[in-house]
């Protein structure tokens, strides 16, 4: 140490400290990594699914063999239950019967609201109640248990406990005598804990606890989609569960039927009442009718109308038939004349008929006697007296034919006029009389439709007092099947509890294990910090026990120089930090403390000087120097000192017995220090070291608890960036990423403590499932054999 040139003894020169450019982050976004280092994956990864069940095997099978016991000893203590049934049948059909040859059946309504109703009425409070007093139930331990004693004071409600609490401490402040309002906010918390232990002393004894535990064993439902309503009673009594459903259903059966007589009786009652104020309302209604009727002058025809009307369409009528009566008889008369004037042979008379016979046979007998005798003749002067007689009875009796059709349309005619002048006459008075048989048609209309009503209710009341014979008319509600006592137990079915039990604690478990999966978020693979920082590749350090010496890592190289943990290190020496040039240096940082930084920083010492390099290690970290305490330099001057003006370089640098590498402890913690600590100050620092030194190494703060680590890191070489398997989290990374972008040359990730064996039974991605294969070529006490 004595050759150590002598620089700077009053320290670097005061700078300001320098803006540190390019400290780790991915330009860009970068996607966070999930818990385990996991990338985010469109679906479900089913290998990372396996692996994860498969590294937590023991803990699934201590809480599925846990939980699936607990169940086979729940099963076991459940008793044995038998369930008895009833079957109902829903049949709305009621017979009608208004006379004995009227029986019919009503029709069943489609809608599944009655059988709804009927559910509800066997389920009713006042069912359950009269079932609950004809089985006694109230002196039923297993429905109704003793009532118990006072609760505890540990048992009392939290009310009671909350009030009992806050009146010892009030009584503490003000003593006995309390002010006012908190008094009276005490006593309101006496109120609610007596009301809690009432109700739950009531809820324990009362009638309402024996129908809740009633309700619990009961089950009323229909069965399928028909009207069958099944009654169900499970209790660990047979006996108790056939005499149950038969209680209730017989207890429901008497509450039908008297709701049925109930209310046929109140029907009767309202129709009798309806019938006597329909018929006083139709004999005034008729009273009406006659009295204007009267007033009127108006008479009542058969077909319920006005005589005036009848009248008047009977005149018309009969005018009708009067004036063909007339046209009729005037055409007769006409044609009667017309046909005297010619030949008369259009009159249908039969005196007419005869008399033209006559002269015809007279003529006859004439004109064959002519051909005999001459115009003297006696027989042809007779016949001719004989034809002049019978020719002057024929026109005289065709006169008076004709006369007397001639009197018959004189007659029709009159007739007919007389019809004209009485429907004039009755035309004229018609509109007098409708106007006064308004209001009386009204009201024979009312008294009709009142009189149409009270023989509907008539016929009703006859039918409702016919149904309230009980015998004839039985309820809706049928019995199909009577319960019967249980042979064999309903359930419980404790195979079939036993396997619900298993596979829920297989849930559970698989539950369980991804929780604690989800909510640690601990980085286990180097994926993770590559996605994450961006980095190229990350360096792993296997987990090695260290017996209880913390911190001293470096000694394993020494004991153990052909383990797992030497090789790692010699790789990431070979790989990284090989390559510094003749004086180089290199910062060890981490996200936050505990990492392994200082661990690392001495390991890495301890391969650099055994691989020839001369090496001086240099805490920076002076808030929680680690490096002071391993080697007992807690009373030496240190950096801080040394910026501080205070000390000599060769005065800060100390060596150790049992180390090949020099020391340089933090020192003090000053507040100039943390002022003047800066680039510019490293760079000075690293001039006056590297005349006897070809490493520095920097053990640094946590890079997000302070800003010293960045300015360690921009003034260094290479930067190795420490993660600790299993304690790193991802938010501490996503954390150092976003504190600017990454310089990847000279940015080394390393991950300490990878427990290999662990990650590669879990299948962690990376390097682990390597291991397996190779670790026979590692253990710490074999010696190095000579390859050819």
């Amino acid at each position: 140490m004595e050759n150590l040139p002598q620089i700077n003894r009053g320290g670097p020169p005061a700078h300001a400290q320098t803006q540190v450019p390019g400290w780790p982050a991915v330009p860009g976004p970068t996607p966070r990594a999930d818990y385990e280092g996991q990338a985010p994956a469109m679906g479900p990864d089913f290998r990372f699914i396996l692996r994860v069940l498969a590294a937590h095997k023991l803990l699934i099978a201590v809480i599925v063999v846990a939980l699936t016991a607990t169940a086979a000893f729940g099963v076991s203590l459940l008793k044995d239950q038998y369930s008895s049934e009833a079957l109902l049948l829903v049949d709305n059909r009621q017979v009608r019967v208004v006379r004995p040859e009227d029986q019919m059946l009503g029709s069943i309504p489609a809608e599944d609201s009655s059988i709804l109703s009927e559910i509800e009425i066997l389920k009713s409070t006042a069912v359950l109640s009269r079932a609950v007093e004809d089985l006694k139930l109230t002196g039923n331990p297993d429905f109704n248990p003793p009532a118990q004693p006072a609760p505890a004071e540990a048992n009392q409600p939290f009310a009671a406990r909350a009030t009992a609490y806050l009146r010892d401490h009030a009584r503490q402040i003000w003593g006995e005598d309390l002010p006012g309002p908190v008094a009276a906010l005490l006593d309101h918390g006496d109120g609610m804990a007596r009301d809690a232990v009432q109700r739950e002393a009531y809820a324990s004894t009362g009638i309402d606890g024996i129908l809740d535990r009633i309700r619990r064993k009961l089950d009323v439902a229909i069965v399928g989609r028909s009207r069958v309503i099944q009654v169900r009673f499970t209790d660990k009594d047979p006996e108790m569960a056939r005499d149950m459903v038969d209680t209730i259903v017989r207890r429901y059966m008497e509450t039908r039927q008297q709701m049925d007589r109930d209310l046929s009786t109140s029907a009767v009652e309202w129709l009798k009442d309806r019938i006597d104020a329909l018929r006083r309302e139709v004999a005034e209604a008729d009273r009406k009718v006659d009295e204007t009727r009267f007033r009127a002058g108006l008479v009542k025809g058969g077909n319920n109308g006005l005589m005036a009307t009848g009248e008047l369409e009977q005149a018309r009528l009969r005018l009708a038939e009067a004036s063909a009566n007339r046209a009729r008889a005037v055409a007769q008369a006409e044609a009667l004349e017309r046909g005297a004037r010619s030949s008369g042979s259009s009159i249908a008379s039969p005196v007419v008929a005869q008399l033209r016979a006559t002269v015809a046979a007279i003529s006859t007998e004439m004109a064959q006697l002519s051909r005999q005798y001459g115009p003297k003749h006696p027989r042809i002067i007779e016949l001719q007296a004989r034809l002049n007689e019978a020719n002057s009875a024929l026109a005289s009796e065709t006169r008076r034919e004709i006369d007397g059709v001639r009197e018959a349309a004189n007659v029709a005619i009159a007739q007919e006029n007389a019809l004209k002048a009485m429907i004039a006459r009755l035309e004229s008075s018609y509109q007098t009389m409708t106007e006064e048989a308004v209001p009386l048609r009204t009201l024979e209309a009312e008294a009709q439709a009142k009189r149409q009503l009270l023989d509907s209710l008539l016929g009703r009341l006859e039918e409702v007092q016919a149904q309230q014979d009980n015998r004839a008319f039985p309820t809706a509600v049928k019995l199909v099947s009577a319960p019967q006592v249980p042979r064999s137990p309903s359930g419980p079915f404790r195979a079939l509890l036993l396997l619900a039990g298993f596979v829920a604690s297989f849930a559970v478990a698989i539950f369980t294990v991804f929780g604690v999966e989800l909510l640690q978020r601990r980085i286990r693979t180097p994926d993770a910090v590559r996605r994450i920082l961006g980095v190229a590749g990350v360096h792993i350090l296997p987990h090695h026990s260290t017996r209880g010496v913390h911190g001293r890592l470096y000694e394993l190289f020494q004991r153990h120089p052909f383990s797992l943990f030497s090789e790692s290190l010699r790789a990431l020496f070979r790989n990284h930090l090989a390559d510094l040039g003749p004086v180089g240096s290199i910062a060890v940082t981490s996200a936050r403390p505990q990492d392994g930084k200082t661990s690392l920083s001495l390991a890495v010492a301890q391969v650099a000087s055994q691989a020839g390099r001369r090496v001086v290690v240099v805490d920076t970290d002076f808030r929680r120097s680690r490096i002071d305490g391993l080697f007992n330099l807690s009373a030496k001057r240190g950096l801080s000192d040394w910026i501080a003006g205070e000390a000599a370089l060769d005065e800060i640098v100390h060596s150790a017995d049992d180390v090949p590498f020099d020391v340089v402890p933090a020192g003090r913690l000053m507040s100039e220090t943390l002022d003047r600590f800066n680039v510019d100050c490293l760079v000075h620092l690293m001039a006056g070291l590297s005349p006897r030194y070809d490493l520095v190494v920097f053990d640094t703060a946590p890079a997000l608890a302070v800003s010293d680590a960045r300015i360690v890191c921009a003034a260094a070489s290479r930067v190795l960036f420490v993660t600790r398997w299993g304690h790193t989290t991802a938010s501490d990374l996503q954390a150092v990423a976003d504190l600017g972008p990454i310089d990847h040359e000279k940015f080394v990730c390393v991950m300490t403590d990878v427990n290999l064996k662990k990650a590669a039974s879990r299948g962690y991605q990376g390097p682990y499932s390597s291991y397996v294969a190779t670790r026979k070529y590692y253990g710490g006490n074999r010696t190095l054999r000579a390859t050819s």
